[in-house]
């Protein structure tokens, strides 16, 4: 392998979540990307840790830029990520590379990245689907480690949210049931608190609790066993997809997201086999005297293995042209 120096105007890019850290490069204005890697965030100290092991692994000397997309706010100087022990200071970490560090929100990226999507990367849901030249709003939402909610204008600008911290509404009567048991873990319940790994888990865990049996499971494990037919796991699964439904209908009605709805993150794209699509969809259009108002408006799970990075390099590219 041949190293890198900055003399090749190579670029780097990374996704830093709750659970997992990735990274790769590019060379020039919107090379390919190359490189990737997935990282453990637990095996680190903190990001210049990581940085520094990807570096050495890829023979990485320099590089010109970087965009960091992390999961928080990042208006502050020094950004505690809501998820994970690390911390991150951009002009700390500029000083010390002594190059651009730039840092957006890791849903900024997301919704960055659609439109750098191709056709066959999303499965849509409904038969709506957006126009070539875009008018309104689009909305990305994504459920991993914790739930990212963020939109794009017609003209480019990014509104990032923390929307994934809104308080869960109850749209029906055993989703109120839910809301009851969850109230007795957390004080305060967020669309989070079921839209997320732990969602998962505390979904199979309060219909248990309504089921009379006791009950603690993994996101990995409620998933296993709803995929071997276990009832408290697929009560679990089909109720993360109404959920999941209702937040982005909700997303769609605050932003006016009218060019779509984009579901992305770690979890959805590895749980389609046993996704409720139309319970989904259900809780999606289910908005009352907006139904139709939601009926028109394109609804697509994002397939792309890697959109947080895609985003951060049209980042780069789209700043370097500005």
């Amino acid at each position: 392998m041949t190293a890198i120096d900055a003399n090749t105007g190579a670029k780097l890019v990374a996704d830093i979540g709750g659970t997992h850290a990735r990274f790769a490069y590019f060379v020039g204005d919107q090379g390919p990307l190359q490189g990737l890697e997935k990282y453990r965030c637990d095996r680190f100290a903190d990001l210049a840790d990581a940085l520094r092991t990807y570096m050495a692994q890829h023979q990485l000397l320099r590089f010109t830029r970087i965009c960091l997309a992390v999961a928080g706010p990042v208006e502050q100087s020094d950004i505690r990520l809501p998820n994970s022990t690390w911390r991150v200071n951009p002009s700390m970490l500029s000083r010390e590379l002594t190059i651009p560090v730039e840092v957006i929100n890791d849903f900024s990226a997301q919704v960055l990245s659609i439109d750098g999507l191709g056709p066959d990367q999303f499965l849509w849901v409904g038969d709506v689907r957006p126009t070539i030249v875009r008018r309104y709003p689009l909305a990305v939402l994504g459920a991993g480690t914790g739930l990212g909610v963020a939109a794009l204008t017609p003209d480019g600008y990014i509104l990032p949210s923390e929307g994934g911290h809104v308080s869960f509404a109850p749209a029906n009567g055993h989703q109120a049931q839910l809301l009851e048991q969850l109230w007795q873990r957390f004080p305060r319940v967020s669309a989070e608190r079921l839209l997320s790994g732990m969602g998962l888990a505390n979904l199979y865990w309060a219909n248990c609790r309504l089921a009379g049996v006791q009950g603690e499971l993994s996101a990995a494990e409620v998933t296993a066993g709803a995929r071997a037919g276990d009832p408290h796991c697929l009560r679990a699964v089909a109720d993360f997809s109404a959920v999941m439904g209702a937040v982005a209908g909700d997303a769609a009605l605050t932003f006016g997201a009218l060019d779509g709805v984009y579901l992305s993150g770690g979890i959805l794209p590895q749980m389609l086999d046993i996704l409720d699509i139309k319970a989904l969809y259900r809780g999606f259009t289910a908005k009352g005297r907006f139904q139709a108002y939601c009926e028109k408006i394109p609804l697509a799970v994002v397939l792309a293995e890697e959109p947080g990075l895609i985003g951060c390099a049209r980042a780069l590219s789209r700043n370097s042209m500005a």
